[in-house]
């Protein structure tokens, strides 16, 4: 397995499990308890979870600067990474898109969205440009020649 296909699958999992966790702890206690001023444990939880990720991808960030150092990392992999940039802009505009469409949609009568959803579609956004960026590279990485 390459260097960059085994970052690609600790970022996949690393970042399944952030963003699972963000989505149990906004709707676990609702979105409305979630977004509570008297409740800022379920907003510090997700902050912390959030910031594990990013620290995860720094040191997935100085492993790949090791890694070309090393010779282990080339222009294919660079290639590759972006495709699944291309891939992952799509997908996460596409997911923003139709979220926010379907809050509009789904609380148009009431003339507010709750806050937690916002807090979920932003905190989630930023898991999910990881997430995808991550589950991308390795379906390129698996389809062969990224250049063409």
């Amino acid at each position: 397995m390459s260097y960059a296909r085994k970052n690609a699958l600790i970022a996949t999992i690393v970042w399944t499990l952030v963003f699972g966790g963000l989505i149990a702890l906004v709707l676990g206690p609702g979105v409305d308890r979630f977004a509570a001023p008297d409740q800022p444990i379920w907003r510090m939880l997700t902050a912390a979870i959030i910031l594990l990720g990013f620290l995860l991808n720094a040191w997935l960030g100085w492993r790949s600067k090791k890694g070309k150092k090393l010779g282990e990392l080339d222009e294919r992999d660079d290639a590759i990474a972006r495709r699944a940039s291309e891939v992952t802009l799509i997908v996460v505009a596409m997911v923003v898109f139709l979220t926010t469409l379907t809050l509009y949609e789904t609380h148009r009568g009431s003339g507010a969205v709750p806050i937690g959803w916002l807090y979920l579609l932003a905190y989630g956004t930023v898991a999910l440009v990881s997430l995808v960026h991550a589950v991308a590279t390795l379906m390129v990485d698996g389809n062969g020649p990224a250049d063409g």
